[in-house]
């Protein structure tokens, strides 16, 4: 397993559930010693960019932002 809680070549859920699972070390940060923090926030990042990948991989697209403004047609 990773510090993450994944295991060795265990791929991550995509979407939602997947940056929840990508987030979920950084529960413990209140618990470690500062000095283990950046690795919990490498591991995270890690993580969120395995999950982003999976989504593009699958082809999903992000919804668009929307600023409020209504577009010209």
């Amino acid at each position: 397993m990773t510090d993450s809680g994944i295991a060795a070549g265990e791929h991550l859920a995509s979407g939602a559930d997947g940056v929840q699972a990508a987030l979920s070390p950084l529960g413990r940060l209140a618990h470690a010693p500062v000095s283990e923090h950046v690795g919990v926030f490498e591991q995270v990042l890690a993580d969120l960019e395995a999950v982003l990948a999976s989504v593009e991989d699958a082809g999903g697209r992000q919804p668009e932002a929307h600023d409020g403004r209504e577009s010209a047609q």
